[in-house]
């Protein structure tokens, strides 16, 4: 089958390095000025993602020192986008926005993670090994 041409989201340089030669964005400039009007159904979307890579670790909070984030680096997916599992978080506390096409997608598909066959998760971990290892 080969590699998914997958897209991807959150992975700001504030949270760590990533591979696969992805350019990394700050985090600070992509706070929206207020929050998504169905911001509850988005980051019930992104909390159900498939787990591609579970890690056991404590992510810290870019914006609040004092906060952390169990297993923030925990990388999910749609079949279609890879996004940290901390990006809910970010995107619920901290109005952090998705990429346009992202948002678009999500809304389009009714909030609902569709269902992926265990190849294209397959394939698509391969992809996400290679993003965060």
């Amino acid at each position: 089958m080969g590699k998914p041409a997958l897209r991807f989201a959150g992975m700001f340089r504030e949270l760590g390095p990533v591979g696969l030669g992805l350019v990394q964005e700050s985090i600070f400039d992509n706070v929206s000025a207020e929050e998504l009007p169905d911001v509850d159904e988005v980051v019930r979307y992104l909390k159900g993602g498939y787990v591609l890579i579970d890690m056991m670790d404590l992510a810290d909070d870019p914006f609040d020192s004092a906060r952390q984030v169990m297993n923030g680096s925990t990388i999910r997916t749609d079949g279609d986008w890879l996004w940290r599992d901390d990006l809910a978080y970010h995107v619920h506390r901290h109005r952090v926005a998705l990429p346009d096409e992202f948002l678009a997608l999500i809304r389009e598909r009714g909030y609902a993670v569709p269902h992926r066959d265990e190849e294209l998760l397959r394939e698509s971990s391969l992809v996400a090994e290679e993003l965060v290892f």
